[in-house]
């Protein structure tokens, strides 16, 4: 899991894009058998696009897409380093 930041928060109408490419993305993933999700949060001081994947690569063309968009719109991001999710208990 990673996570993309952005201060100020923005308002959930400015994602159209930006939550088109997440779904795409998903769509692709789920078609080639593998785990990628995305999800924008919304929160009062901060606005977060946290991604879960089955792998921590971020040299997708996802990534460069979403990026790319981020800069158009005007935001200026951080990206936090992968973490590992807890495995689930059988």
């Amino acid at each position: 899991m990673y996570a993309y930041q952005f201060e100020p928060p923005q308002s959930d109408t400015r994602f159209h894009k930006i939550k088109a490419l997440l779904g795409k993305a998903h769509v692709a993933a789920r078609r080639a058998a593998r785990m990628w999700a995305g999800r924008i949060v919304v929160e009062t001081r901060v606005s977060h696009i946290l991604i879960v994947s089955d792998s921590p690569s971020r040299q997708r063309a996802v990534n460069r897409a979403l990026e790319k968009e981020l800069k158009r719109m005007g935001l200026r991001f951080l990206v936090n380093e992968p973490v590992p999710l807890p495995a689930e208990r059988a």
